[in-house]
């Protein structure tokens, strides 16, 4: 992804909205980041991420429940993933409504799949801020208070190598997000037990 972060700084709130219109927490993250740095202001990354997520889930939603025989829904519905995630709609449809996001790789699948259910229009649209807020809110402060953290250790250190290591920082933010979304992943799509029954 190269640039990323100069792409973000030039078009701020257009680029966060984009981003986070499908998957997009690595670029949430480098935003938070940079607006510690002063080259954003943290609010508005917040709610061009909320608007982006919000409205990029909305519109899956309508593709699964006004075009349900559509090629693209229809190639959706065959991956393997598919039937885990309907049986958790159905299990808990409210609870999986506010946390799909947070999973890593079934974003973009699951407004689709509860589009295909009977959920309310309304309770999708209400559980979908509800959850979109919580996830722009999240991950802008993980950027947000990692890029504190990190220049409280980098104190005074030359310039040239403060960029180095804030590279470095933001790799690594990104890849222990990208791990805990990962195991969230596996966690929720673990054949469900008696003593380990998913979104409880």
């Amino acid at each position: 992804m190269p640039h990323i972060e100069q792409l973000i700084m030039m078009y701020g709130p257009a680029v966060i909205f984009v981003g986070t219109f499908l998957e997009g927490e690595t670029i949430l993250v480098m935003a938070g980041f940079l607006s510690h740095q002063g080259s954003l202001n943290p609010y508005g990354v917040a709610v061009s991420a909320f608007l982006g997520s919000f409205m990029g889930d909305q519109l899956l939603f309508y593709i699964g429940r006004r075009h349900a025989s559509h090629p693209f829904v229809v190639r959706i519905s065959r991956r393997p993933i598919f039937e885990k995630i309907m049986t958790l709609i159905a299990d808990h449809p409210k609870k999986f409504t506010l946390s799909f996001r947070f999973i890593y790789g079934i974003r973009t699948i699951s407004p689709i799949a509860l589009g295909l259910t009977n959920i309310k229009i309304r309770d999708f649209l209400v559980l979908n801020a509800i959850a979109a807020a919580i996830w722009a809110s999240a991950f802008t402060a993980l950027g947000y208070v990692f890029g504190k953290a990190v220049e409280t250790f980098l104190g005074e250190i030359k310039a040239v190598e403060q960029k180095v290591l804030i590279a470095i920082a933001i790799a690594l933010v990104v890849f222990a997000a990208y791990h805990i979304c990962v195991y969230l992943r596996r966690r929720f799509s673990t054949k469900p037990t008696p003593a380990n029954t998913p979104l409880d």
